[in-house]
């Protein structure tokens, strides 16, 4: 267990299991080669600045907003959370964001295996490079101002999707809203 503001502040190669992030805040920032794997995220900021983590079957609470930002090269699996921005290099499977109002912003090179994503409103504005498959959103204004998107067996729910959005390729998928493009 650790609480408090940054206990593992740039900490780097570190390997985490079945610990507990209490209050506090920016709890693994400015780290490195960090793995996760069935841990408890309950403060705010729990990931920020950071470069090559693993997050395995973890779960984010609701105290954890703004739990992913500006970080790169990130690898979650099985995992319940609620936001990243501005991050270059995700990697989500199995993923699910029950309240994903306003994430992805600004994020790069992301690939989406198997995720569901609930209260997504303006999901990926300003996305980049993005790759999806087997994934289900239900929320409003998504992929506004994207470039290089390719989405494979999904389902959108989405009103006035794909806004402002260039190169965008859309398989075997289901596109629900009032607007398109």
């Amino acid at each position: 267990h650790y609480e408090g503001e940054r206990p593992l502040f740039a900490s780097h190669g570190l390997y985490l299991e079945e610990v507990t992030i209490h209050a506090g805040e920016s709890a693994l920032k400015e780290c490195s080669d960090i793995e996760a794997v069935n841990c408890r995220f309950e403060g705010k900021y729990p990931f920020w600045h950071n470069d090559g983590f693993v997050v395995k079957n973890c779960l984010f609470t609701e105290g954890a907003r703004a739990a992913l930002w500006y970080s790169r090269n990130l690898k979650m699996k099985d995992t319940l959370v609620k936001m990243f921005r501005e991050m270059d290099g995700i990697k989500l499977e199995n993923v699910q964001l029950p309240n994903a109002l306003e994430t992805l912003w600004y994020c790069r090179n992301v690939e989406l295996n198997n995720v569901k994503i609930d209260k997504g409103d303006y999901l990926f504005i300003h996305g980049e490079d993005i790759r999806i498959k087997n994934f289900v959103l239900n929320g409003n204004y998504s992929f506004q101002y994207c470039k290089n998107v390719e989405i494979r067996h999904a389902e959108i729910h989405s009103k006035d999707a794909f806004w402002n959005t260039e190169n965008v390729t859309v398989y075997d998928s289901v596109l629900d809203g009032e607007y398109l493009g």
